[in-house]
């Protein structure tokens, strides 16, 4: 544990050390409670209150738009391991099962693309953004956002007027919702242990310190081996949290000032080597590549609970313009930040209230994760290639006397040539004669000098290392005026302020690994007939390319914004209307530096050439000159919604809206460099505001004993531009060798297109309570949707092989995604979870639960012909709650009940790609976690 981890641990338990006596004498100054918990009883669906998405508080029932909550208690018996776990029980949000771990997921709602990340969901931590800006390379909003018992409810608002009150809520908006003081002392205690390792403390303590003053401190601290077995401490950290609420005698006045520190570290899994049976033709649209899940089976590595990761892998060397560092793939994702808020409002006379919101984020976050290439081979296999690519076609092209060019050594270390005959870095053409002329092949060996056995599958590794700076402050003013007109009104004018900072150092490797269960870093070196060593070694510790692409970028972004809704109930109250608009700018000021300037680091007093030499390090991309960009980007947005009561317990519901998403932080890094790309002679000019049009109604019925919510909603999607780059392989600029067209010659072509999303859809949410079976309850939510692609079409050029694989020529493939499914997304989606209490009609104080979801096919891509059909999957989910006595709870879950080896998503299969065998096809992909066990005991009162 470092020194940060162990300060930010003493602070954490300062805070609470500090508080608890406080609260606790506090809470002997007033009325003594016998317990401050209240009873366990059913909750009316109906009279669920939300504050989300709304200026003044209402139910789910009488809500003029889309709305979700689950409970404290809910979110414990789901036992969710991440943000984006939590977010999958919501209708009409994929978050891809959670595997990539406990932090940086992806998510999508209704159908919005699957661009990485939380674009379309901002996450809300009691009504302002965690990070203004959800969408920044590296930097997840569920890196941010983490629950623990502090959390009272979790609310997600889709459309509406979540576009109109908050930024960025273009799909949905989520609110975490805080636990604050109440009149009486309130805490707990939970201890969680899994079988993968982990250990998990969460905590809080809550309650009045006087007469106006409310307090509540908490969070968590946890460590685990990994859920996947990286054969080290995998994840370790955890956050504190607390806020102070002050409340005027005659509840006018309110202060809140809260603070959240974060410093964790979590794990990032990615996909793994898979091989499926043969086929022979690319997949099409009309007839895509299906994959049976039967049929799938691994390469090394197990899909439960394996992983790239090992203790012999964990640490490698990156070099760059910094020199040379050791990489701790142990630091995983790494928070470490602090989030201070303070908010307040004041009700006025005649109808007035003004109330305001400031919250500051600093930080900084690191991001060490290891992505798997699609190159798996037996050892004898990939080194042959390695020979073929590294050895002989520059060795062969210099000995012809260059009537070839060193165009695979170009491709493969991105060497630039410095004659006509090229030459390799500062090697001499006499020397790479010298050396490898004289090798008869490519050899593996691992750190210890052993060699690779030629039954050892090898691959690539590619670790994308990222540091990030970043600090967001956000400022929300309001002025409510409540009056009568036809009905009553509850008028809101606001105004938003934002400026946030972001600067992400950036840099790739490319490392050479075994597959196996403990993967290990392979050195290539080229050997003699003897087995000697030849020439330079190919690689550095593992690494082929030590320190490859990337950016380094600083961007500087200020928003503005306004906004209007009315509230306005009328007929008796059974009709509400939701009325509003927001106007908001974002200004940007951008400088992004390519990693592209490539350098030889051959360190001084190395003979080059030599056996003490390698070729790793002749070729380090440092950062070029910068990329600029300052724009101001503007959007508007409105959205009118209305919802009619008919009784207590029924209501309907209709809304429309055209939302619009300024650029990312992802989106800005990648203009800087739009103004280097021509079309048709001038700069691209990309549009870059998204919008979507909504349209939604349902009807909601909700009583005691049974719930039914029905939406169907239209969502028309028009996002920014996109550029096509392509070669054109018909310009006589092309050069020629051997009769074959040098693809890298002929000029490249930019196309402009947009890959627009149609979908309609529904979504049922239902529950039951059957009075003939007291203390069984069945909920569930079902999704069906049919997102389309609208226009993308684009020009790519593709390669003519012969049976053995070599490139014969080029043609142009012309690509439309014009009426495909979106990449990721399933058609159909099914949320399940009954419960059972057998304290109602028994003295046994039980309840067991159990959880089935399901999820249609998906594609893997919709943007080339390789179309890939990934198949549907389902997880069950079990567990069982044991109330040892009126304080005290145990609770056991769990996950993936069956052990189901499913992919969330994976790449393209490709027809000419074959298993290290030869009798399959591989590729790679992203398996579920397998089966778990967790287990918590908790103290509440």
């Amino acid at each position: 544990m470092n020194d940060s981890m162990n300060r930010y641990i003493t602070r954490s338990a300062a805070l609470a050390i500090c508080l608890a006596p406080a609260l606790v004498f506090a809470q002997q100054q007033d009325k003594p409670a016998a317990d401050s918990r209240p009873t366990q009883e059913v909750t009316d669906p109906a009279a669920v209150v939300i504050v989300t998405g709304v200026t003044k508080t209402t139910t789910k029932k009488n809500a003029a738009f889309s709305i979700n909550t689950l409970g404290a208690e809910e979110i414990q018996r789901l036992a969710p391991m991440s943000t984006a776990d939590l977010l999958n029980n919501f209708p009409g949000i994929y978050a891809e099962g959670s595997s990539a771990g406990e932090a940086s997921n992806n998510i999508t709602v209704r159908g919005l693309p699957v661009t990485g990340g939380f674009r379309y969901a901002p996450q809300l931590i009691d009504g302002l953004p965690a990070f203004e800006e959800p969408d920044a390379p590296f930097l997840n909003n569920d890196v941010f956002v983490r629950d623990d018992l502090m959390t009272e409810s979790v609310e997600l608002v889709k459309g509406g007027p979540g576009g109109i009150l908050y930024s960025n809520g273009l799909g949905a908006t989520v609110n975490h919702v805080t636990r604050t003081g109440g009149e009486h002392l309130a805490g707990g205690y939970k201890i969680e242990y899994a079988d993968y390792g982990f250990v998990r403390h969460d905590a809080f303590i809550s309650g009045p310190l006087g007469k106006n003053l409310t307090g509540a401190v908490g969070g968590f601290y946890r460590r685990s081996d990994g859920i996947r077995d990286t054969g080290y401490t995998a994840d370790r950290g955890g956050q504190v949290r607390g806020n102070l609420v002050y409340t005027s005698d005659d509840r006018k006045t309110m202060l809140r000032a809260d603070a959240l520190v974060i410093n964790d570290r979590t794990a990032f899994y990615q996909n793994l080597p898979i091989s499926v049976p043969r086929f022979t033709n690319s997949g099409t649209p009309a007839n895509p590549t299906v994959i049976n899940q039967d049929t799938i089976q691994p390469i090394g590595i197990d899909f439960a609970h394996g992983t790239t990761a090992s203790p012999y892998n964990r640490y490698f060397n990156m070099i760059g313009e910094y020199g040379s560092r050791t990489i701790d793939q142990a630091d995983g994702v790494h928070p470490d930040f602090k989030i201070l808020t303070l908010s307040g409002s004041q009700e006025l006379a005649d109808g007035w209230k003004v109330s305001a919101g400031l919250r500051h984020t600093t930080g900084s976050s690191g991001f060490n994760g290891v992505f798997t290439g699609n190159d798996t081979a037996t050892s004898t296999n990939f080194l042959n290639a390695r020979y073929q690519n590294d050895v002989v076609s520059p060795a062969h092209g210099a000995a012809l006397g260059c009537n070839l060019t060193n165009a695979k050594l170009i491709g493969f270390f991105n060497v630039p040539a410095n004659n006509a005959c090229g030459s390799f870095a500062n090697i001499s053409r006499e020397d790479f004669i010298r050396n490898y002329s004289k090798a008869a092949g490519v050899v593996g060996r691992y750190a210890d000098g052993s060699a690779v056995p030629a039954s050892v599958n090898l691959n690539f590794l590619i670790p994308f290392i990222a540091d990030t700076q970043a600090r967001s402050t956000s400022l929300d003013l309001k002025t409510q005026k409540s009056f009568q007109l036809q009905g009553s009104h509850d008028l809101t004018l606001g105004v938003y302020k934002s400026r946030y900072h972001y600067a992400p150092n950036f840099q790739q490797a490319l490392l050479v690994s075994d597959v196996t269960s403990q993967s290990r870093l392979v050195d290539l070196i080229a050997v003699d007939a003897q087995g000697n060593q030849v020439g330079p070694s190919l690689t550095q510790g593992g690494a082929i390319l030590p320190g490859w692409g990337g950016f380094v970028s600083n961007i500087q972004a200020d928003g503005n914004a306004a906004y209007l809704l009315d509230h306005w109930e009328t007929m008796g109250n059974k009709l509400k209307i939701d009325a509003g608009v927001r106007w908001q700018n974002l200004k940007a000021d951008v400088a992004r530096r390519d990693r592209t300037v490539l350098t030889d680091l051959t360190p001084a007093g190395t003979l080059v050439g030599s056996t003490g030499d390698t070729t790793a390090d002749n070729e380090v991309s440092f950062p070029g000159d910068p990329h600029r960009l300052k724009q101001t980007y503007h959007g508007f947005g409105w959205s009118l919604g209305g919802n009619y009561s008919f009784s207590k317990s029924m209501a309907v519901y209709a809304l429309a809206s055209n939302s619009f998403r300024l650029p990312s932080l992802g989106d800005l890094n990648d203009l800087s460099t739009a103004g280097a790309t021509v079309v048709n002679g001038s700069p691209v000019a990309v549009s870059a505001v998204e919008h979507i049009r909504q349209y939604e109604g349902g009807l909601r019925y909700l009583t005691r004993g049974f719930g039914a919510s029905v939406a169907l909603f239209y969502n028309k999607f028009s996002p920014r531009s996109q550029v096509n780059i392509y070669r054109d392989i018909q310009s006589a600029a092309c050069s020629t060798l051997g009769g074959v067209t040098q693809i890298n010659s002929c000029p490249e072509v930019a196309q402009l297109y947009k890959r627009g999303v149609q979908n309609v859809g529904t979504e049922v949410e239902l529950s039951w309570r059957p009075a003939a079976v007291e203390g069984l309850e069945l909920k569930g939510n079902v999704v069906l949707q049919n997102p389309k692609v609208k226009g993308a079409n684009y020009t790519v050029t593709q390669e003519d092989k012969d049976e053995k694989g070599v490139i014969t020529g080029y043609h142009y493939l012309q690509i439309s995604e014009d009426g495909r499914r979106p990449r990721r997304l399933p058609k159909v989606m099914v949320n399940f979870t009954p419960s059972f209490d057998l304290k109602a009609l028994t003295d046994i104080p039980v309840s067991v639960y159990a959880q089935y979801q399901y999820y249609g096919s998906r594609f893997s891509e919709a943007s080339d012909n390789n179309v890939t059909l990934y198949p549907s999957y389902y997880i069950v989910n079990a567990g069982a709650a044991y109330q040892i006595s009126e304080r005290w709870h145990a609770r056991l879950h769990v996950a993936n009940l069956t052990n189901q080896l499913s992919f969330t998503e994976g790449d393209p299969l490709f027809n000419d790609l074959l298993s290290p065998d030869g009798t399959r096809n591989r590729g790679v992909a992203q398996p579920l976690f397998g089966r778990t066990v967790r287990f918590s005991l908790s103290y509440m009162f």
